[in-house]
């Protein structure tokens, strides 16, 4: 049974390709985004054909649809903190995520990517938060950023 692909959730600058023949069409998420943009899209973000038909080997712009676990909110990690390494957490996330990702994805607003959620982790770990769960809740998507 086929999972259902959800065209919203594509980013609006993300590049989908139409290379005929390609071996990996059924596995790239440019290829099965543009097999899913709906009929009333006139006009979509696509690869330069003649880019594609220059490429010798394996495809550069190649994106696997395996999904990856994206967090949700990092309250707990925040909620965590003591009085004394709070405002530390606070900046060198921001100094990280940027301001507005800080507050967008500290109440899960946006989700944190794996890297992301690694540096909270060791982030939270260096000023001594140790916990079992860091994060607020998960999400699996495709990851449109590789």
């Amino acid at each position: 049974m086929e999972e259902s692909f959800d065209f919203s959730k594509v980013p609006y600058d993300f590049g989908m390709c139409a290379a005929e023949n390609c071996p990996k069409a059924t596995t790239c998420l440019r290829q099965i985004a543009l097999k899913h943009a709906p009929e009333d899209m006139i006009f979509l973000r696509i690869m330069n054909p003649n880019t594609l038909k220059k490429m010798k080997g394996a495809c550069k712009l190649y994106r696997p649809n395996n999904k990856i676990i994206n967090a949700l909110g990092f309250m707990r990690t925040v909620n965590a903190l003591t009085l004394n390494v709070a405002d530390t957490f606070r900046l060198r996330m921001i100094t990280f995520l940027g301001r507005k990702n800080y507050y967008l994805k500290r109440k899960g607003g946006a989700p944190l990517s794996p890297a992301e959620q690694q540096y909270v982790v060791a982030l939270a770990q260096e000023l001594g938060v140790v916990m079992e769960e860091y994060f607020d809740g998960y999400v699996e998507s495709y990851n449109w950023n590789k």
